[in-house]
């Protein structure tokens, strides 16, 4: 993801959002049903899901068709560019 497409995932991150293709990493455990609020808040629960949680088949989604679909890739390197400031005002 190029800073470009970054920035312009930044600027929406107030805008709702869907993660799906989270799935537990304990043996047994039921996968988690994830509620956020905000495109900010999906990409840092993913950022922090690992080790818990598989990410490698997470996507998240928002309403805005200018924001790709985001993988894990992404999510790793937006945190890595922006970190708690995709949940701040």
């Amino acid at each position: 993801m190029d800073r470009p497409a970054m920035a312009s995932v930044f600027r929406m991150r107030h805008a709702p959002a869907s993660v799906s293709g989270v799935r537990s990493t304990g043996q047994g455990q039921a996968d988690p049903v994830i509620r956020v609020n905000s495109l900010g808040e999906a990409i840092r629960f993913v950022a922090g899901a690992y080790p818990n949680y598989d990410i490698g088949a997470v996507a998240i989604t928002c309403g805005d068709p200018s924001i790709p679909r985001l993988g894990s890739l992404e999510v790793k390197a937006l945190w890595r560019e922006y970190g708690e400031r995709l949940t701040q005002e």
